[in-house]
């Protein structure tokens, strides 16, 4: 017998078969996707092979009891993928205009506490009508998947398929103490005073690279290793920098994350030396929430913030 023929160009596949093998293919199963889709894996096999005679090439090679994807199962998934994610926040994005659920917005936990929460008031009152839900967590969430309408997070702003706004692409990474420390038994006047004083570490974390790295920092001062008295370590900057206004040593931070704290005195820069690393703050929406006007006025907020926090990083506080 004769291999089908593909289809003619531009004739669309059925919409069931294409969420049988997007639903697959996410489980790399046939029974957890009939699971997730309330129906026999019999169906959902047929609903793929229909999908195959469609296309007329293999989607998936079946070995036993396992599968896996062929390589034109592999060029043909992220479209699809993508094309159900955008409908999925399409029709989740509907729903919760259409209710009174709260705006969920999962955020990067140490910019949550230092940047969004001491302004986030502030959106309160110009937005009472919009209720809001903190989430705070460093994994990546999904706006068009996951239960959150908005994402701040930390990387390299490389997030496909999400609408992605930038807060700062890079960071300037600077040292920061309580004003109480340039005028105590043992005064910071030059960077090798600190071997008088506690330098406040914070625990190895793949999510923030290069960020608590003092052995950078002191090369950009001249010094070949770091000097300090003792070392204090916690596992988040949010830690370093409450333990830094508590007058117990010294910390690396993020300028921006320290904006708020230098401008009320609560911390200062005892030296100008600093070093930029290549990732920062971008905040994430989905493409479908353009519709949802709770995202789109907490996005313009958050991006009038930006604007102000960069003219007060350049008017030096």
């Amino acid at each position: 017998m004769n291999a089908p023929l593909p289809a003619p160009p531009h004739v669309m596949p059925s919409l069931n078969a294409l969420r049988a093998f997007e639903t697959a293919a996410r489980h790399m199963s046939f029974k957890e996707a009939a699971t997730e889709l309330h129906v026999s894996a019999s169906a959902v096999g047929h609903l793929i092979s229909d999908l195959e005679n469609f296309f007329g090439v293999k989607l998936f090679a079946r070995e036993h009891r396992r599968i896996q994807l062929t390589p034109a199962g592999r060029d043909l998934l992220p479209g699809v993928q993508e094309a159900f994610n955008q409908l999925r926040g399409a029709v989740r994005t509907f729903q919760d205009y259409k209710t009174d659920r709260p705006l969920v917005l999962s955020v990067e936990p140490t910019f949550c506490g230092r940047c969004l929460i001491p302004r986030l008031e502030g959106f309160r009152v110009q937005n009472p009508d919009i209720a809001v839900r903190l989430d705070p967590r460093t994994e990546l969430m999904d706006p068009r998947i996951d239960d959150v309408d908005v994402c701040i997070r930390y990387g390299k702003g490389d997030y496909p398929g999400l609408r992605v706004d930038v807060i700062e692409d890079h960071e300037d990474i600077i040292i920061v103490c309580s004003p109480n420390l340039l005028n105590d038994d043992r005064p910071l006047r030059e960077p090798s005073d600190l071997k008088w004083h506690t330098l406040i570490d914070r625990t190895p974390n793949p999510h923030y690279t290069n960020r608590a790295d003092w052995s950078r920092w002191f090369r950009t001062v001249g010094l070949d290793a770091p000097v300090y008295k003792d070392r204090l370590e916690v596992p988040w900057e949010e830690y370093g920098i409450a333990s830094a206004i508590q007058g117990q040593g010294v910390t690396l931070a993020s300028r921006l994350l320290a904006t708020e704290d230098l401008a009320a005195g609560r911390l200062v820069q005892p030296f100008d030396n600093f070093f930029r690393v290549d990732m920062g703050y971008y905040l994430l929406s989905s493409t479908a929430s353009v519709n949802d006007p709770r995202v789109e006025a907490f996005r313009d907020w958050m991006l009038d913030q930006v604007d102000y926090s960069t003219s007060m990083l350049k008017s030096g506080l």
